[in-house]
C-alpha cells in the first residue's frame, strides 16, 4: 500500500545520509549549485533551494530541462538526480555539464547515469532500487544535504535528527477527515515562499497519485492577482483550498493568510489549514510533505483510482522513444 511508504521516510533519510557519507565524493570547490532533475527526481532540488536560501552565500538553482543555463561553468556544482538513471532530460544535462567541465555528482539507483559515471570515473551516489521515484523522495533529496554537510558548507545534522524524530511521531490519521474534503474538488495549495517546493510536491502528488488537476501559488504574490478570482461562488464551487502555514511567518504574511481565507470562505467548496510542526525548517518541510502525501493517497482511494500507475506518462515516453533515440545520440557525443 503506498501509504506505507510514508512511514519509511524517516528510515530513508537516515539510510540516504549513511550511503552518502560512505560514498567516495570529492570536496569540490564551487561558487554556485545547480540541480538537474525532473518529476519525482527533481523535487529534492527544489526543496534544497528553499532549505538553503538563508544558509549559503551563493545561489542554488534547479533546472528541469534538456539544457543547462548559460551561467553553468567549471565553477558550478551540478547534482544530476534521476532515480531510474535513465531520465532523458537529466542525461542530456549531464552530457552538457561534462562538456563544460562542471563539478558533477550523480544520484541514482541504476541506469545510464551509473554506467556513464563508472566509465568517466565521476562521483556517484548509489541509491537502493525498487521504489517509485515519488516514493523515494528522501533518497533523492537527502544525499545533497549530506554532501554539503560532509564538506562543511552547512551544519544541519541536528535538523536532520529532528526531522526523523517528528516523522516517527506523526499521526497521519489526524488528517483523514481533511482528505475527504478534496473529494470531487480541485486542490488549490497556497503557502509562503519558504514552502514553495513543498506546495509543488503536494500539487504533483495530487496529480500523480489522485489523478486530479491541482495547482499551487505563493503568498504574497497570489494576493496581487489570483485572489480576485474568488468572487463568483458558482464558478469556484469545485475548488478546495489548502493553506500551508508556519508560525515563523512574518506578521504581514500571517495577516495575508487570514485575509485570504476570509475572502475565499463561502466562495470555494472548503478551506483547510495545516500549520507545520518542528523547530527547524527541514523538519517542518518533511512534516508537511508527509501529510500532503497522505492526503493524495487517501484521495486516490476515495476516487477509486490506482495511485501507482501513471498511464499517460508511459504513453508519452513510448511515443517520444519512437520519434527520437536521444540516449544513443548522447552516448555518441560522450564517446564512451
Amino acid at each position: 500500500m503506498p501509504i506505507e511508504a510514508i512511514k519509511k521516510y524517516s528510515e530513508m533519510i537516515l539510510d540516504a545520509w549513511d550511503i552518502t557519507n560512505k560514498s567516495q565524493l570529492p570536496a569540490y570547490e564551487f561558487d554556485k549549485i545547480l540541480i538537474c532533475g525532473i518529476g519525482g527526481s527533481g523535487i529534492g532540488g527544489l526543496l534544497l533551494k528553499d532549505l538553503l536560501r538563508d544558509k549559503l552565500e551563493y545561489p542554488v538553482e534547479v533546472f528541469s530541462d534538456y539544457t543547462l543555463p548559460y551561467y553553468a561553468d567549471d565553477k558550478t556544482l551540478v547534482f544530476c538526480v534521476s532515480y531510474s538513471g535513465n531520465t532523458e532530460e537529466t542525461l542530456s544535462q549531464f552530457v552538457e555539464a561534462f562538456r563544460r567541465g562542471s563539478k558533477i555528482i550523480c544520484i541514482s539507483s541504476n541506469g545510464k547515469l551509473q554506467e556513464w559515471c563508472g566509465k568517466l570515473k565521476l562521483p556517484f551516489v548509489k541509491l537502493p532500487g525498487g521504489h517509485l521515484p515519488r516514493e523515494a523522495l528522501p533518497y533523492l533529496f537527502m544525499p545533497m544535504v549530506a554532501y554539503l554537510q560532509k564538506i562543511q558548507a552547512i551544519d544541519l545534522k541536528k535538523d536532520v535528527q529532528e526531522a526523523v524524530k517528528l516523522l516517527r511521531e506523526l499521526n497521519l490519521n489526524h488528517y483523514y477527515k481533511m482528505a475527504g474534503s478534496f473529494r470531487n474538488a480541485i486542490p488549490l495549495i497556497y503557502t509562503s515562499n519558504k514552502f514553495t517546493a513543498v506546495a509543488k510536491r503536494m500539487q504533483n502528488q495530487f496529480n500523480e497519485n489522485s489523478k486530479v488537476p491541482a495547482k499551487h501559488e505563493i503568498l504574497p504574490e497570489l494576493n496581487h492577482n489570483e485572489i480576485n478570482a474568488f468572487q463568483d461562488k458558482a464558478l469556484n464551487k469545485n475548488f478546495s483550498m489548502l493553506l500551508l502555514r508556519d508560525e515563523s511567518d512574518s506578521e504581514q504574511i500571517k495577516a495575508r493568510f487570514d485575509l485570504t481565507r476570509k475572502l475565499a470562505e463561502n466562495r470555494v467548496k472548503n478551506v483547510n489549514e495545516i500549520f507545520a510542526k518542528g523547530q527547524s525548517l527541514l523538519a517542518r518541510m518533511m512534516n508537511l510533505i508527509a501529510i500532503g502525501d497522505y492526503l493524495s493517497y487517501k484521495l486516490a482511494e476515495a476516487n477509486n483510482v490506482d495511485s501507482v500507475e501513471v498511464k499517460n506518462n508511459d504513453i508519452l515516453k513510448s511515443e517520444l522513444k519512437k520519434k527520437f533515440d536521444l540516449v544513443k545520440k548522447l552516448e555518441r557525443e560522450l564517446v564512451l
